[in-house]
């Protein structure tokens, strides 16, 4: 896991690669979340772009949409950004969108300057 932190535009970057199971993704929201340089309301990027979700089910992903859940406000209601390049994670990142009960707007680009661009607040 790659954690990086803009603070000018107020979002923290999460990029993981590989082959990803559900374990590798929670513990790296928790070490975002829990990280010092990390601040209430910051909006979060997850980069996918060259990570690989085949060996994760559809019924995991509903799973992982609730998990932000047990956190407080500050972290379960801010912007959330995907970027992915293939099919497969692009639909996965989409499925977490809709299975998502946070009060967070969730969006799915294929270019990590759009998904920039919409977390700061950019555009819409």
């Amino acid at each position: 896991m790659e954690l990086t932190f803009n603070n000018e535009k107020n979002f923290a970057c999460i990029k993981l690669s590989g082959s990803l199971e559900q374990d590798v993704i929670l513990n790296a929201f928790d070490s975002a979340v829990s990280d010092r340089e990390y601040k209430k309301g910051m909006g979060r990027v997850w980069d996918f772009r060259e990570a690989d979700l085949s060996s994760i089910s559809p019924d995991v992903i509903r799973e992982m949409a609730q998990y932000s859940l047990k956190f407080p406000a500050g972290i379960n209601d801010v912007k959330v950004a995907f970027v992915t390049n293939r099919d497969l994670e692009y639909g996965f990142s989409r499925m977490f969108e809709m299975s998502s009960y946070a009060e967070t707007p969730i969006r799915v680009f294929r270019c990590m300057n759009q998904a920039e661009e919409w977390i700061s607040g950019q555009s819409d």
